[in-house]
């Protein structure tokens, strides 16, 4: 099978998500059956994941509606932990990819991707794991010092979010007008 398959050649975004399901069953098609089978179990882990993040919505959002009953220091703890609760699902994607040796794994929300096999997909499978875990130990640690309200750990992590979200939003905004001004020419 070829290493690295593009996508670009569909005309709606519609078409390029069944062209990637397309491409991901006939590659689980060629694999041995202890690996399709590994497949059905992470993509049943997966799910349960996103179980786990739509737990903490509703949990963060009621102790947000149940504020005046519960202790304040709650509310911002709980909606770190939200934010933290994707890490699961982005670990077992990644570890997915590298079982599979193919990525993505299953078909994801968003711009379809580029659909590569072999080596080729273990690092983007890594990427995701280092990612879910950077993600869990930022918010849980922000988490714990608001938690603990120590303002000498605290102060140091709201300067690094700030920076963080100015940066982001410099890109997007750079990223959007660059788009204009090609869409223009």
């Amino acid at each position: 099978m070829n290493k690295t398959v593009g996508i670009q050649g569909t005309r709606t975004e519609k078409g390029a998500r069944e062209q990637l399901k397309l491409q991901i069953a006939e590659y689980l098609e060629q694999q041995p059956e202890s690996t399709q089978a590994s497949h059905r179990w992470m993509k049943r882990l997966e799910v349960a994941s996103l179980g786990i993040i739509l737990a903490v919505f509703i949990m963060a959002l009621y102790v947000s509606i149940a504020w005046k009953s519960v202790n304040p220091i709650l509310i911002p703890i709980a909606w770190f932990i939200f934010a933290a609760s994707a890490a699961p699902a982005l670990v077992l994607i990644g570890i997915h990819a590298i079982i599979l040796r193919a990525f993505p794994p299953v078909v994801m929300p968003g711009k379809p991707q580029r659909f590569v096999t072999g080596g080729a997909a273990v690092g983007p499978g890594v990427g995701f794991i280092l990612i879910g875990l950077a993600l869990a130990a930022f918010w849980g640690y922000f988490a714990y010092t608001v938690g603990t309200f120590n303002l000498a750990m605290l102060e140091p992590l709201m300067n690094i979010l700030g920076v963080l979200m100015g940066v982001v939003i410099a890109i997007g905004i750079l990223f959007s007008m660059a788009q204009k001004i090609v869409k223009f020419r």
